[in-house]
């Protein structure tokens, strides 16, 4: 191996031919013949790789070379890129390393010097330089017509063997394509350019875009942590991790997975036992892969990878629930972090189906939500009369369980906030799809200027379209009439700096209970303020080299995919028996329903509990308004 200050070696005769490689040491081997070949001091190759976007220390490099295992792939494609070779000459090194990890290498043996020609590593002209000089040799032993027609066998044969392995090789390169450019059948890419499935870091770090790509930096050598302790678990983040044109996420996603990390590096801490691993598994932006990505978790349960509970789960809209639905057949343990669709639980009466045995949530219901709206509401005498306005199906034109809930928790009784309806008597539905919110949502706010001039709007739509409507209002005919509008906790994501919210003369103000509010929950008024404050300081802190922004702190997905995760590696770790001993799913899963009375869940968004019949979170504390803009008083 190459040492710091010394000269170059100089240029092997040959490079070394992958595809005739036989075991882990002559891959090893060969590795290092590559490098030999090409003339790369182990300083150079590290600067090839820094370049690239992820180092290759020597002295990672000397160890990995000189341990008596098969290197791993994903360290074998970082050494070859730094090596110079592009996609299709590195597609023969995949090939081989896959016989070896299989027991079936070498993928070509040489029976004969007319088979040897076809090896990898031999140009087309160099094998052809090669049948000449044997077919020369024939001419001494055969005589002049001998020569001629072996020559031309020869060169068939060259060609051959030239052309099967461009065709060996455009194939490699098109499925490696299919999988989102690495060798994980769990990745695919689809028709809208979108990478899906199933990664634990390993296959590249901005494979669900580069908003993602520190986080699952830090996921995978966290990972490769973990791997190393004997009976490991692995716990998988489910959802639409990538945005798309109709994505309800507005790049959220980013805080979902930062969240979940931190609580998969505190339950990793220490002596802790099983370490936990943390796999992404990407439904797309849609949620419409929800079937390939959940039969491949389903598949994981086994003593390979030791999945034995997935969290996070999507969005409240009908692929959740078939997700879900098919998991709980699995007995695959789940912890919704952030639907709050009501019904969406152990119950399964969202849609009046079959019970989802196995699934809780750490999020506040929407009924939760409105009730305590409702409570805010009757220290405002003068709000008197409100519209619904709603948007019951998603851009696909499937229904969206999120707004449905919505709508539904306001006509609720119990909720309290129905009478506004009854006496406002004023209802509008809006189509989301093909930028039809736009021109509808202009039409609904001129509307509200009618006899009827409500003082609420309760609105049952996404907060993607939120803004949208607020600027309709704020240019509205009665604008200087000031309007309240209530909805869901999705309304965090809205910029509290737009015109439409801070201008006196046309009043517009905001209710919703956010699901994790940083101002709220590191408020002195907070009895559970440590237990925030703890995990905004972890989150703030380098995790393997990687910096996540406090900022997103805002949105509050980081502080519901922690409590999430949370949730699972407690539920985890009560569930050894017998020490030391992987748990079963069964025993997991029994775990989350054991959350009440004193066995409480200590979450950054505060202490809680799971009720042992429905799943649901039982918060310690009621929730808290927040009131955005201003109110015209």
């Amino acid at each position: 191996m190459d040492q710091p200050g010394q000269p170059r070696q100089p240029l092997a005769p040959r490079p070394p031919k992958p595809l005739t490689i036989s075991n882990a040491k002559e891959f090893r081997e060969a590795l290092v013949g590559l490098r030999t070949y090409m003339r790369l001091s182990l300083e150079r190759l590290n600067e090839n790789a820094t370049a690239a976007g992820e180092p290759l220390p020597p002295s990672t490099v000397a160890s990995t070379l000189r341990r008596d295992q098969l290197p791993s792939l994903k360290f074998v494609t970082q050494y070859l890129q730094a090596c110079g070779l592009s996609e299709d000459e590195q597609a023969p090194w995949g090939e081989a390393w896959h016989a070896v990890n299989d027991g079936v290498a070498p993928v070509k043996r040489s029976r004969d010097w007319t088979q040897a020609l076809s090896v990898s590593g031999l140009s087309q002209r160099r094998r052809l330089h090669l049948s000449i000089a044997l077919a020369t040799a024939a001419v001494v032993a055969a005589g002049a017509g001998v020569v001629w027609w072996q020559q031309e066998q020869d060169q068939e044969a060259a060609a051959r063997a030239a052309q099967q392995q461009q065709r060996d090789d455009q194939k490699a390169a098109a499925e490696r394509k299919r999988h989102c450019g690495t060798a994980n059948p769990a990745l695919l890419s689809t028709a809208a350019g979108e990478c899906v499935g199933i990664t634990d870091g390993r296959d590249g770090h901005s494979l669900f875009g580069k908003g993602l790509q520190p986080a699952l930096a830090a996921v995978d050598a966290e990972n490769q942590a973990a791997a190393k302790s004997p009976g490991y678990v692995t716990v998988a983040l489910l959802g639409p991790l990538t945005d798309g044109p109709n994505s309800l996420s507005g790049g959220r996603a980013v805080h979902q997975v930062e969240g979940a990390f931190i609580a998969q590096h505190r339950a990793n801490r220490g002596n802790s036992y099983p370490k936990i691993r943390l796999v992404l598994a990407n439904t797309g932006s849609e949620q419409k892969d929800w079937r390939t990505v959940t039969g491949r978790l389903k598949s994981m349960t086994g003593t390979k990878d030791r999945l034995v509970a997935v969290t996070g789960m999507g969005l409240s809209r009908q692929e959740t629930i078939d997700a879900a639905r098919a998991l709980s057949k699995a007995s695959i343990p789940m912890i919704g972090d952030l639907i709050t669709a009501a019904g969406l639980d152990t119950t399964g009466t969202i849609d009046n189906g079959p019970k989802i045995t196995g699934l809780v949530r750490v999020a506040p219901t929407v009924n939760t939500q409105l009730a305590a709206i409702s409570r805010h509401l009757q220290n405002r005498p003068d709000l008197k009369t409100a519209a619904l306005v709603s948007a019951p199906f998603t851009p696909n034109n499937t229904p969206d369980l999120y707004t449905q809930s919505l709508e539904k928790a306001f006509y609720d009784q119990a909720t309290g906030l129905r009478p506004y309806l009854d006496k406002g008597d004023v209802y509008f539905n809006f189509d989301v799809r093909n930028g039809a919110d736009r021109t509808s949502l202009n039409t609904i706010s001129k509307n509200l200027c009618g006899k009827v001039t409500p003082d609420l709007v309760f609105y049952a739509g996404r907060a993607t379209y939120l803004p949208t409507f607020l600027e309709n209002l704020h240019q509205r005919q009665c604008r200087t009439t000031p309007i309240t509008v209530v909805t869901g906790s999705d309304a965090a994501t809205l910029d509290r700096k737009i015109p439409a919210l801070n201008d006196p003369d046309a009043p517009i103000s905001v209710l919703y209970v956010p699901l994790a509010d940083p101002a709220q929950l590191s408020s002195k008024n907070n009895p559970d303020r440590a237990l925030y404050k703890a995990f905004a300081d972890e989150f703030g802190r380098l995790h393997h080299g990687q910096k996540f922004d406090p900022g997103h702190l805002a949105s509050g997905w980081a502080v519901m995919a922690h409590d999430a995760f949370l949730t699972a590696s407690l539920a985890i770790g009560k569930a050894v028996d017998p020490p030391q001993t992987p748990p079963h799913i069964n025993a997991v899963g029994a775990q989350l329903y054991l959350f009440d009375t004193t066995n409480v869940i200590e979450g950054a968004g505060g202490i809680f509990r799971i009720d042992t019949r429905t799943g649901n979170r039982i918060s310690t504390h009621d929730p808290k308004v927040v009131q955005l803009g201003t109110t015209g008083d």
